[in-house]
């Protein structure tokens, strides 16, 4: 009897064992078949922190790449923050409607979030986050700069294009080089300070070159400038990095 009861008790564990064996294979399998679809989706985004005041072109720019094919994830307002960024997964088109500026040749993109001088204390003394603001008349926000992408974005822009829709994103180069750094194929931005009503129809008539004319970004900076022209007030026109990155296309 006690032969029986402990070899009913050491297949019960090997079930027990096979059966554990069978479920944890399982999830590996389906962990990894989850990873291999989601990296097959083309993935674009669009962080907007300007959608609350002004939606701009930000809804026919999302129509666009997913005439194309991309699965849009689309951030707004006050959810464009620096966690936010921190944390963003990884696209191959990443459009910034953003705020932005070169300061002593530095370019910082602004967020969507209030600045406080007790949040990111170690970034903020890092030189990786600042306060910055649009205008005289606005609330200061939290902005990033290239130390941040850096530090934060590592390994994020595999083959991506990279689109600043804001002011003076290539009055420095050094946003444009962390990007490039980080896996980013192209970069593309204004070489001066610009309305935000003329790069919403710039950067629109961009998008619509390359996702619906197939053209490619040397083509389609082309095409923007020259059917928009530079901006009125500023005479900045759009511009894009590295100069190798001509041909690179919304594929």
């Amino acid at each position: 009897m006690r032969l029986m009861a402990r070899g009913s008790r050491l297949w019960y564990a090997a079930r027990v064992s096979l059966l554990m064996f069978v479920a944890l294979a399982t999830v590996s399998y389906l962990d990894v078949a989850l990873r291999r679809s989601d990296t097959s989706v083309r993935r674009a985004v669009i962080i907007d922190p300007l959608y609350t005041a002004d939606p701009g072109c930000h809804d026919e720019m999302a129509s666009l790449l997913e005439g194309r094919g991309y699965r849009v994830d689309s951030f707004r307002g006050e959810e464009v923050t620096v966690e936010r960024l921190r944390k963003m997964g990884a696209y191959r088109v990443v459009v910034l409607r953003v705020h932005s500026t070169c300061n002593h040749g530095m370019v910082w993109l602004f967020t969507g979030e209030k600045y406080s001088p007790d949040k990111y204390v170690l970034e903020q003394l890092a030189d990786e986050v600042h306060k910055a603001r649009p205008s005289l008349e606005e609330e200061h926000v939290f902005a990033v700069g290239s130390d941040f992408v850096r530090h934060f974005m590592e390994d994020r822009f595999s083959g991506a294009l990279v689109v600043l829709m804001g002011c003076d994103g290539l009055t420095g180069t050094d946003l444009a080089e962390a990007f490039v750094e980080e896996g980013a194929s192209a970069y593309v931005s204004w070489d001066g300070p610009v309305s935000l009503e003329h790069t919403d129809e710039a950067f629109l008539r961009l998008l619509e070159a390359m996702t619906v004319q197939r053209l490619t970004l040397g083509e389609a900076v082309g095409y923007a400038n020259d059917l928009v022209g530079a901006d009125p007030n500023y005479n900045s026109t759009i511009a894009f990095y590295p100069a190798a990155s001509a041909g690179a296309r919304i594929g």
